[in-house]
């Protein structure tokens, strides 16, 4: 948080290319708060509540809202160097206010080599677990970079409106960690995900018909709130697979989300140059959910038939094992009926 803020704050000053390629650089560090916020809820939280303390923590995602209503103003009042030098400081002080309030969580079992806390990155389930990520997370920067531009150059509406527009699906679409939290607490992150990312592919779809403009609004709307739960159940999947590199696989979550925050919008801004619609800047989005959706439903499968094979085998091994010692299915059965 301290280097984000010398990076704003430095970035009010600058007068060269070179300059903004630096503060930018220094800025982006506060994506490493992610991965150790990730780690430090799920270190205070027992296993049953993660999801919904994840949510609540994710649920700060509404700070990008508040950019978009805020910052305007300030860039009007200030101008954009003042801008960055109130961001700078605010982002000191809530890095001193951290570091007065916050504590590690006691530390449980033995202490763990860093080689071993980052061996679920070999893991092609982690990297999956980005791969959802971006299509909800990345999906959710995305969208919302490209929502003002559907609102004026489709629909003509006013900066303003556009921007409390783009402002209600940021709202929504964070404020939704919360219950996706509580619900993959409730009934398993893998059942959440296919929902939400099912959800959002329904959503968008409309969309590139270019509705009108109440319809696209709703859309979009639910669309948030399909995202905001997938994020949740996300951060849920990697404590349940990895409760002891929550860390580790959440920095690699999250990385992939932010680069889906670039990429989509990069690929929505060709498709809109190439069709000439600013409405199949959506396709994009779309594109990422139904393959995170198909890769989840085929990692799910696969995971049955493994579980199935796996039972199989032991009943055979138990089976031999019963008829080798001349014991009849019987004696061994039976008893554990009864009990």
């Amino acid at each position: 948080m301290l280097v984000t803020a010398v990076g704003a704050m430095g970035l009010s000053f600058t007068v060269s290319r070179v300059g903004l390629w630096a503060g930018a650089v220094l800025v982006g560090a506060s994506g490493a708060t992610f991965a150790s916020g990730v780690q430090a809820v799920s270190s205070w939280t027992d296993a049953a509540r993660q999801g919904t303390f994840l949510g609540i923590f994710g649920a700060g995602n509404v700070g990008s809202a508040i950019t978009t209503l805020g910052m305007p103003v300030l860039l009007v009042a200030l101008g954009w160097r003042r801008t960055f030098q109130v961001y700078g400081v605010v982002m000191a002080l809530a890095a001193l206010v951290y570091f007065w309030q916050m504590r590690d969580a006691p530390r449980r079992g033995p202490v763990r080599s860093f080689k071993a806390l980052l061996a679920p990155l070999g893991d092609v389930r982690a990297w999956r677990f980005g791969g959802y990520y971006m299509a909800t997370f990345g999906a959710f920067v995305a969208a919302a970079l490209i929502l003002s531009d559907v609102y004026i150059d489709s629909y003509r509406l006013s900066l303003k409106a556009a921007g409390a527009l783009a402002t209600t699906f940021t709202f929504t679409a964070s404020l939704a960690r919360i219950p996706g939290g509580r619900w993959s607490d409730r009934y398993g992150a893998r059942r959440v995900m296919r929902y939400a990312l099912a959800g959002t592919g329904l959503a968008l779809a409309p969309v590139m018909a270019g509705p009108p403009v109440a319809a696209t609004g709703v859309l979009f709307f639910l669309a948030g709130i399909c995202m905001g739960v997938g994020m949740a159940a996300t951060m849920r999947y990697a404590a349940d697979y990895y409760p002891h590199s929550v860390g580790a696989v959440g920095g690699v979550v999250g990385a992939l989300g932010g680069l889906g925050g670039v990429v989509l919008p990069l690929a929505g801004n060709w498709m809109k140059a190439e069709t000439g619609s600013v409405f199949l800047q959506v396709a994009p989005l779309l594109l990422v959910a139904v393959v995170a959706l198909a890769t989840q439903v085929w990692a799910a499968r696969r995971q049955e038939r493994v579980a199935v094979a796996d039972t199989a085998s032991g009943l055979r091994e138990l089976g031999k094992a019963v008829g080798d010692a001349g014991v009849t299915p019987e004696a061994v059965v039976e008893p554990r009926v009864r009990d």
